[in-house]
């Protein structure tokens, strides 16, 4: 117990938190010489004060890893390094092991694939490279992630064409539109 207080210290001393920086753009700096997994989350996530959605179960540990990247950044670091599914939407992050993502094969229909993309990538600005894939000569789009992250994906996909998407961002209020045009 001693040793993790230590260590809980030594970590409150390699961060580094700008006053005028907001949750997603902290950097964070962190030595992880043997860690559960699950604790090197929690860690990331009280350093860069961005809250976490953890689906499944995070086994496992981390050994010999070190990050000094932004918040979000720094889980995408985590996982890669530990074969994690990491999404950020904005606001918090998405982690799932891969081994416990799903596939979901949705139909975009007649809109053009760089309207939805835009309109992913609004909603989640950061995303793993094989989360979203599109076929161009069927229409189908085939989404990989968590459940919350494939409804997600799937609800900006079926809007009507003259929808719209409301989003809060760092509390602000942006509104995108589905349709061609956009």
């Amino acid at each position: 117990m001693f040793a993790r207080f230590v260590y809980m210290a030594a970590i409150g001393l390699l961060v580094s938190f700008p006053p005028s920086a907001g949750a997603g753009e902290r950097e964070v700096r962190l030595d992880v010489v043997s860690l559960p997994l699950g604790d090197v989350v929690q860690t990331l996530s009280f350093m860069s004060g961005i809250p976490v959605t953890t689906v499944g179960t995070l086994s496992g540990k981390v050994e010999h890893w070190s990050v000094r990247e932004s918040g979000a950044k720094a889980f995408v670091k985590l996982g890669d390094a530990s074969n994690l599914f990491v999404a950020y939407d904005g606001s918090r992050i998405i982690i799932a092991p891969k081994q416990e993502v799903s596939t979901v094969v949705l139909d975009r229909g007649d809109r053009s694939w760089k309207t939805e993309q835009n309109a992913i990538r609004a909603l989640f600005p950061l995303l793993p490279d094989d989360a979203l894939r599109e076929d161009p000569a069927s229409g189908l789009v085939l989404v990989r992630g968590p459940s919350v992250f494939t409804k997600a994906v799937e609800d900006v996909l079926s809007r009507q064409e003259a929808d719209s998407i409301k989003v809060i961002k760092g509390g602000q209020l942006e509104i995108l539109t589905t349709n061609n045009g956009a």
